[in-house]
């Protein structure tokens, strides 16, 4: 007990004798590093090494001697290194919340164990009050602290890193800097509006970095705060726009759209942009899409007729049509050509209202005559998808309404390639070599069949009453036997959340009916390639006897 009366400095040079000590706070224990542990940041080191100095030395001496005095049973209650240096992160964070003007937030940066997170937390700040003028950018770019958080941020030059965030006013001048990874993992300290701000910075860039979006997506779905009108309009553009149909963030959206929806009164152009974006992301989530259009009918006189044209261009998309919307359907049924800003946009509706089979005679009609082509050319080449949608139309004018003799320019439909993508020839063939064991001879099947409609199905063949399968020759002019054509819908032909054929093929399969075949369509969802042969043949039986005998019965 004699040596506890040696002063603190004469025992802290013995102890530098032997290996590195590390002390945590007073009361702590003494604990010996080990070799494999992580070295700690520049900062980290500073602190300790200025909280081991000669200053402070006796009274962590003092202290950690004092507790080989102390009961066993206390041990268990003095904090580890670890829980000292969290309470110092969480004192930092709570300084940082506290701040209410530049220089309390600058304050905190002085603290030596600022971190990543704190830095990206102070740097948010900071841009959101620039960006609501609260504090103006001069106020602080110079600042000696400021730029220490920059440092902290960037891999880059401060000068860029002061460049990114004079030209930004969202938090995308903070993910410009930082690994797309390490930005990922930074998220999670941002707000609601802020995640959603860099999300539109990721789309107006074009930025497609999966581990941000995902990080976006599961850190907006956690929040509990509700995602207003014009916020979800802007995640689902900016989805849509990257190509990201998140499916949990997906309806996390719906479902606030939904619960909100009712405050709105006199806001259409915010309801239209929701609409289109469920569109271009073809998901089927019948609930909101049903209060969406239900609100564009009740609030009519509001409503501008391009509104009520991209509900009905979205319902037909997603091929979804309840009852209840007859008085919408009548009104984009009586809408006119030049109520619609461009040309383009009546095609896409007239196309529409064909798909859920509402179109008229004079809407086919008014597509194909010469002079709304010539409107169509006035804004240069006509897209392929256009001409594809034209070619459709036009081939029901013949199917339908045989005595028109206004019809679609022949050379229209010219030069339009009508091909297979990489996934849909894949999974086209794997159709294909199941029936090699239910028609083997070529001169029963015909693949690759071009429709002259504007699009192509995956087979043709014939079959007799007992689906015992007939030569396509011998079938030419027989009444008996039924013509069956194949559409084999991958991944991209369905609707999202709902598993339906998009719009777009449902037409398809109403037009080959009308040329007189049976169509057997062959979804993903129910016919897997990798499945054994004598599966995918017994289901193609099943499937093909389903169809003739429903044609018996009818």
């Amino acid at each position: 007990m004699q040596m506890l009366k040696f002063s603190g400095l004469v025992i802290w040079r013995l102890g530098s004798r032997s290996s590195l000590r590390k002390y945590s706070a007073p009361g702590a224990t003494v604990f010996k590093a080990h070799k494999t542990e992580p070295s700690t940041n520049v900062t980290d080191r500073n602190v300790e090494g200025n909280t081991l100095g000669i200053k402070d030395g006796p009274s962590l001496v003092a202290a950690a001697f004092a507790s080989l005095n102390s009961p066993e049973q206390d041990e268990k209650k003095k904090p580890s290194a670890k829980s000292v240096k969290q309470s110092r992160a969480q004192q930092l964070d709570s300084q940082i919340i506290r701040a209410t003007d530049v220089e309390s937030l600058l304050l905190a940066a002085e603290n030596p164990v600022i971190s990543r997170k704190h830095a990206l937390k102070m740097v948010s700040v900071l841009s959101e009050w620039s960006s609501n003028n609260k504090v103006k950018l001069s106020d602080f770019e110079k600042d000696p602290r400021f730029l220490k958080l920059c440092r902290i941020l960037a891999r880059t030059p401060t000068g860029q890193a002061m460049s990114s965030l004079t030209m930004a006013e969202d938090l995308s001048t903070v993910l410009g800097i930082t690994g797309d990874d390490e930005a990922a993992r930074l998220i999670a300290n941002l707000s609601l509006p802020q995640m959603i701000k860099v999300m539109k910075a990721l789309q107006v860039k074009g930025r497609r970095s999966t581990p941000l979006l995902r990080a976006l997506s599961y850190n907006i779905t956690k929040q509990s705060e509700k995602i207003d009108l014009k916020k979800s309009a802007d995640l689902l553009f900016s989805m849509a726009a990257l190509n990201f149909p998140d499916p949990v963030l997906l309806d996390r959206i719906c479902s606030d759209v939904v619960e909100i929806l009712p405050e709105n009164t006199d806001k259409p152009a915010v309801v239209n942009s929701i609409l289109v974006s469920l569109g271009l992301l073809k998901y089927r989530h019948e609930t909101v899409l049903l209060a969406l259009t239900m609100w564009i009918q009740k609030y009519r006189e509001i409503c501008r007729p391009g509104d009520i044209a991209s509900a009905v261009i979205t319902l037909a998309t997603v091929n979804y049509l309840p009852a209840q919307l007859d008085s919408l359907i009548e009104e984009a049924i009586l809408l006119k050509e030049d109520e619609l800003t461009k040309a383009s946009s009546w095609l896409d509706l007239v196309f529409s209202l064909l798909i859920l089979d509402k179109a008229r005679e004079h809407h086919l009609v008014s597509t194909v005559k010469p002079e709304f082509i010539e409107k169509l050319l006035s804004a240069g080449e006509i897209p392929i998808p256009s001409r594809r949608k034209l070619m459709s139309i036009d081939a029901y004018i013949g199917l339908k309404f045989p005595s028109t003799t206004t019809r679609l320019a022949e050379d229209i439909a010219v030069g339009v390639p009508i091909v297979y993508t990489k996934e849909k020839a894949l999974y086209v063939q794997s159709i294909m070599d199941t029936f090699r064991s239910l028609v083997s001879a070529e001169t029963f099947l015909r693949k690759e069949c071009q429709s002259g409609m504007g699009f192509l199905y995956d087979a043709e063949f014939v079959v007799d009453s007992k689906c015992h399968p007939v030569s396509l020759d011998k079938a030419a002019n027989r009444k008996d036997v039924h013509r069956i054509a194949v559409l084999g819908l991958d991944y991209h032909d369905l609707t999202r959340k709902e598993f339906v054929p998009l719009g777009v093929n449902k037409l398809y399969s109403r037009l080959l009916q009308l040329k007189g075949y049976k169509v057997l369509e062959i979804p993903y969802t129910e016919f897997n390639p990798k499945d054994k042969l004598v599966t995918r043949v017994k289901y193609i039986e099943n499937r093909l006897k389903e169809i003739i005998s429903s044609t018996t019965k009818s």
